[in-house]
């Protein structure tokens, strides 16, 4: 007998959980799982990337709507609505289990809905010791609350768990389940992209222009490495609240020639296939989605040590760097200047890349799931 599956999310937007969401949602063992898919807001550039015999449903159509600003600013407003057009749009069905894929929001509608299964599970993506900007949605003792009634947790990474673990209290199952990655899947996304001749070394960063993933490290590091005389440029793939703040920071420093915002990339991988290194400077991460897919195309990464990238190179294929752009800029002029070193490097992918492996994760995803 099939599992029914009600999974909850915020929306397939461009990020990371939403490629994992992707994937999973590709990969999922239909003949042993009927899968809801309840999107906060029905929109997002991997909608279209949910297989067709996957119910997908919507509460709001699209994010940002004059009636949802206003409706956002105000708590139990903003709950009660959710809740009623969930509840509404379900009719009354049952589940064998609910699982939201995320913290904050989608959390908050899911702990309005433990009616609707036995069994409730949901999954962690970040270091809830930073970056709180679910506070916003999710009110402290709620959240609390939520914690101590859900069945099971899963968590991106070990220093998630133990992040959550110092915070909450819980006699839920927590388990660490790495995001899946296909890269068989991302290797024919890249196709033959390979580096032009004379082009010089290139630095990829990809994700949100927001305020965790630290952008401006990157592009003061770039102008030292300019000041050094090294030759190279660097593409910030990604949008968000900052472009135009991070814009007017490399124009400050003298860096447009040699940074340059490509905007946001619907198919990033044959970008990180050309590229020398990725540069990941974020303050925190839950497990760096974008890494793992890094290693997969055989790029090499220098990273911040933060959570879940301490993990996925723990097998090679990188090297770590403080947060000051000084540092950030010696890892890279080193890699710039000593081709031995980015080769090696480059040798070390190819066996962290297999931690990801697509059937041993979706095992233990459905495994999770169905318990």
């Amino acid at each position: 007998m099939k599992t029914n599956l009600l999974l909850i999310h915020d929306s397939m937007a461009g990020g990371g959980a939403e490629r994992v969401l992707s994937t999973m949602l590709n990969n999922i063992d239909r003949s042993r799982f009927n899968v809801t898919f309840l999107l906060i807001y029905k929109e997002g550039v991997f909608l279209e990337s949910v297989p067709e015999d996957i119910e997908v449903i919507g509460l709001f159509d699209r994010l940002k709507t004059p009636f949802q600003r206003l409706t956002t600013h105000f708590y139990g407003v903003r709950n009660f609505i959710r809740e009623r057009r969930a509840r509404r749009l379900l009719a009354g069905r049952k589940f064998d289990v609910t699982v939201s894929f995320m913290e904050g929001s989608v959390a908050k509608l899911h702990s309005q809905l433990l009616d609707l299964a036995p069994r409730n599970l949901s999954w962690v993506h970040t270091n809830l010791k930073f970056g709180r900007w679910y506070d916003f949605w999710f009110d402290e003792n709620e959240e609390h609350r939520f914690y101590e009634r859900v069945d099971k947790v899963a968590f991106v990474s070990d220093g998630a768990r133990d992040a959550f673990k110092s915070l909450f209290k819980t006699d839920a199952d927590l388990e660490v389940i790495y995001n899946p990655v296909d890269p068989d899947a991302i290797r024919s996304k890249a196709a033959d992209a390979c580096k032009d001749d004379g082009e010089p070394f290139t630095i990829i960063n990809v994700g949100r222009l927001v305020d965790l993933k630290r952008h401006d490290r990157l592009i003061h590091a770039a102008k030292i490495l300019k000041d050094r005389g090294c030759r190279f440029k660097v593409n910030i793939l990604g949008i968000g609240k900052l472009e135009s703040e991070l814009k007017e920071l490399s124009a400050r420093l003298g860096t447009e020639d040699c940074v340059n915002f490509a905007g946001f990339i619907n198919n990033p991988f044959p970008w990180m296939k050309k590229a020398d290194v990725f540069c990941l400077t974020s303050q925190t991460e839950g497990f760096a989605m974008v890494v793992a897919e890094t290693l997969s195309l055989h790029t090499p990464v220098v990273s911040t040590k933060v959570t879940g990238v301490t993990e996925i190179l723990a097998h090679g294929g990188g090297v770590f760097t403080t947060d000051a752009p000084e540092d950030i800029a010696d890892k890279l002029e080193r890699l710039i200047k000593n081709p031995a070193e980015l080769a090696r490097l480059k040798s070390e992918t190819v066996e962290s890349a297999k931690q990801f492996r697509l059937d041993i994760i979706m095992g233990k995803i459905e495994k999770f799931i169905a318990g």
